[in-house]
Order: structure tokens, then sequence, then C-alpha cells
């Protein structure tokens, strides 16, 4: 994304003209971006969660689709993605690697050859450098997990950080928006929470972030609902959230 160049983050992008809805943006992107087909029968829509708010007031929808055909190989568009690469969903519920189940496997293995059961015997892995206070991950010193609590309109607003193990050759944490989304991600597929607080002290909850940013009138949230007419000083504020 032009936005945040090199970062590392999930497929995705803005609606385009003829998109039918988010999950139509979401395929298209994903398929021009990393080669993800687009026929919706051959990758399955799970589910779409609530919006977020983006450090730049714009909203994001992500939408969780399921991959069960472990032969597709993934087509990087060079213009766009440089490097693809997965980590374990369970990675975000944990603050140390040593917590997460079956860490050491990644997007290259591929699953159908492995016999049944076989990733559920399989003993955690065990305590690994980073995963302590003082670890190192590669050249850079630091946890796995950590976090910064950042000014956000009225509040404050929790940030979180995910190592990959890939720092040394230049690939970025998992951070921010790409962090928040996954957590919520993990946290609605294994119905539980992180063993780490997602939120900081006193922070709004997303509906209401979302609810400032309309508003604001000085917002490029506000300014892009006024241009689609969703968004009228004169209605009541109950006409606005049905409109939403």
């Amino acid at each position: 994304m032009r936005t945040f160049a090199h970062d590392t983050a999930l497929p995705g992008g803005k609606y385009e003209l003829g998109d039918i809805d988010p999950e139509g943006t979401a395929r298209r992107e994903a398929y021009e971006e990393i080669g993800l087909p687009i026929d919706r029968n051959k990758v399955r829509k799970l589910c779409i969660l609530d919006p977020f708010l983006t450090g730049n007031s714009l909203t994001v929808t992500p939408v969780i689709l399921l991959i069960t055909d472990y032969t597709l190989t993934p087509l990087l568009n060079p213009a766009e993605v440089s490097l693809l690469f997965s980590m374990p969903l369970a990675s975000f519920l944990h603050s140390r690697p040593s917590k997460i189940p079956s860490f050491q496997y990644s997007i290259f293995h591929r699953l159908a050859s492995i016999p049944p059961g076989t990733i559920e015997s399989i003993p955690p892995p065990p305590p690994i450098a980073y995963a302590e206070d003082e670890g190192q991950v590669s050249w850079k010193e630091g946890k796995f997990y950590g976090y910064r609590d950042v000014k956000w309109g009225e509040g404050m607003v929790r940030m979180h950080r995910f190592l990959t193990g890939r720092e040394s050759n230049g690939v970025k944490p998992v951070y921010g928006l790409t962090a928040a989304i996954l957590i919520k991600t993990a946290t609605v597929a294994y119905n539980r929470c992180p063993d780490f607080a997602v939120m900081a002290p006193g922070q709004k909850s997303m509906e209401e972030r979302i609810e400032f940013e309309i508003r604001h009138v000085q917002s490029p949230l506000r300014r892009a609902l006024e241009a689609e007419e969703f968004c009228d000083e004169r209605r009541e504020d109950k006409d606005v959230k049905a409109k939403l």
C-alpha cells in the first residue's frame, strides 16, 4: 500500500467501482496482490469482522477466507508485494512463542502430506530466546510481543507488535492495524482472550472511536460520509447510526 509502504500487512485495499461488497473488494485485492483465486467456491468466506479504524481515519472491514486447497501457489505482484509468509494464528493470543502450539510450522509445509493427528501430538516447542524479556530476535533486541500506548483523539490506544523472526532479512514486525485485526481474528477463531491486555487503560471501544471520527467535522471519515450523503448535521444521531 502506498500509505504504509514496506510494512508487514494483510492483503487488501480500497473499494473500487465494480466491487459488489466488502468481500468482493477483499477478493479482488487478494487476487491482484498474491494471486488468490476469486472463485467463492474455491476459497470460502468464513465471516466478516466489524470495521476497524485506521490511523488516517478510514475504516477497514476484515474479510476472513478459508483456504483448503493446499496446491494453490501464490503469485506475487512485484509492484505491491515483495514477500509472503505466514504465522500460526494462535501466535496473536500469546506474549511468548513457547506457549504457541506448532510454532515451528509455516506456510511452506504442505499440511495435506502430514498424517492426521500428527501436529496435535507434537509437544510444545522449548522456550525460545526472544520469548524472554531480555531476549534477542536475529540482530535486533526485544521480546516476541510488545506494545505502546499512543494518543488517539480524546484518549489512548494500545498498538501491539509481534516479531516474526525474519527481522534480520528486513521484514518489519506485525504492528498496529494488522496486529489488531489478527488479534481479533484469533480471539474469534479460538473463542478465547489473549494472555495480554488488548486495550490501554481507559481506551474507548472501536465503535466509540468511529463515532468520534464521524462527529469530528475535519476528519477524513466524516468528509467521506458526507460525500456519500450518509452524514447530515441536520439528522438526529439515531438516524445517522441507523444509516451506518
